[in-house]
């Protein structure tokens, strides 16, 4: 653990920075951030450029998705096996490799759908370590009392670097070509392997000798779920925010048909609503430091969660631009908000030789959720129409937050 903050510093979340080792993650997760934004939107072109099939993106995403649901527990079980700084340096080089590959075989041998897909699944499959890791190192990088900070100021950095990276991608495209934007990827995950290959994670002050005859993996991976199993509130979050997770996904996966069918709008006011969300997401992710939402982990959650679902029964009952602009700036900043608050309830509660498996276990089941609240919504959307899509998503999510708010283990959380 670093050393304590002072006070007068505490004003500015960017105080954490001034960590020397906190600071070299932020730098290499804000362009690794970046370049996975221009990656993606490069595959996604090459794949229906080259296929102009709408199966081979629902393809892209499944494979996508699919190393965390496969390898997540797994992953969790390595990141408190192993030493953490090693395995997310290894995650990187991975993908840099990964992706400078993908830009030789491109330059000399054209797109092929296979190999694309391919490398999205492998490159998925690291980063179902590199995340979790992430999350579970940063307790040890920053004092206690700023750990908030942190967590705030990487999700709002990452944000906004994911949304600078997007139309970046499209340009380079365009302009240079895909090679180029895949070469940039890479780039990008070597200048995170650079700044993890800088920095020094200090061991858990619980840390004691290891045990002459470790368990199997696999048992550690059934002592994480029986961990998880023995805390009612974590569970309960966990659960929940799988059903959560669904809802919500409901609404994000169709923006662009919200747009054009309930809003009459065409590309640039779907990129206003887009940009509203992410700058809500960037402001969210710095407030639960300034509120002190740590204090009450289990109620801001719930709560912030809860009125979003009101937020996109607002969504479905509006076509104005205007109105849906604000309601999605709102959404996005009481999503950040909750998501930044329980990252760090998780940090402070959760045993150091614990966290790599609840956030890896609790990564799984919410990715779970995400393609399959995509599917049902497509569904729903020819059945039912958007709005009615969009109304299902917001009672639903605020349903699932309120049975969370009933919960008196949750309420007790982290309090």
């Amino acid at each position: 653990m670093g050393a304590s903050g002072n006070g007068g510093a505490q004003r500015s979340p960017t105080r954490v920075l001034r960590h020397a080792n906190f600071r070299r993650l932020w730098i290499g997760s804000v362009a690794s951030a970046a370049g996975a934004s221009i990656g993606s939107i490069v595959i996604v072109w090459l794949v229906y450029s080259t296929t102009h099939s709408p199966i081979a993106i629902s393809l892209l995403g499944v494979f996508q998705f699919l190393p965390t649901l496969l390898f997540g527990l797994l992953a969790g079980a390595l990141i408190d096996r192993w030493d953490r700084r090693r395995l997310m340096l290894a995650c990187d080089v991975a993908r840099a490799v990964c992706f400078g590959a993908l830009a030789l075989f491109v330059l000399v041998y054209g797109a092929s759908t296979v190999v694309l897909i391919g490398v999205v699944f492998a490159v998925a499959a690291f980063s179902t370590a590199f995340r979790p890791a992430t999350n579970a190192s940063i307790p040890r990088l920053l004092p206690l009392d700023e750990v908030t900070d942190g967590n705030g100021l990487l999700q709002g950095g990452s944000t906004i670097a994911s949304f600078i990276g997007s139309p970046i991608g499209g340009v380079l495209v365009v302009t240079l070509g895909a090679v180029v934007g895949l070469a940039l990827n890479a780039l990008t995950f070597a200048i995170s392997g650079s700044m993890i290959f800088m920095m020094v994670i200090p061991a858990a002050k619980s840390a004691g000798p290891l045990p002459s005859a470790r368990p199997s993996i696999l048992s550690e991976v059934g002592e994480g779920l029986r961990y998880l199993r023995s805390q009612t509130a974590l569970f309960v979050i966990t659960i929940t925010a799988m059903g959560a997770n669904f809802f919500l996904s409901i609404w994000g996966g169709f923006t662009v048909i919200y747009v054009a069918v309930q809003l009459h709008q065409g590309a640039t006011g779907f990129g206003i609503v887009l940009a509203a969300n992410t700058a809500g997401f960037a402001i969210g992710a710095l407030l639960p430091g300034r509120l002190h939402t740590e204090r009450a982990p289990g109620i801001w959650l719930p709560a912030s969660w809860g009125i979003v679902g009101f937020l996109i029964v607002g969504l479905a009952l509006t076509s104005s631009l205007l109105l849906a602009v604000a309601l999605t700036l709102t959404a996005g900043l009481l999503l950040s908000l909750g998501n930044t608050t329980w990252i760090s309830g998780v940090q402070k509660s959760v045993p150091d030789a614990m966290l790599g498996r609840y956030f890896a276990t609790d990564e799984a089941g919410s990715f779970a959720m995400i393609p399959a609240g995509v599917a049902v919504g497509g569904v729903l959307v020819l059945v039912v129409g958007i709005s009615n899509s969009y109304l299902i998503a917001g009672v639903g999510s605020v349903l699932i937050n309120l049975i969370l708010l009933l919960s008196p283990a949750v309420r007790r959380w982290g309090r």
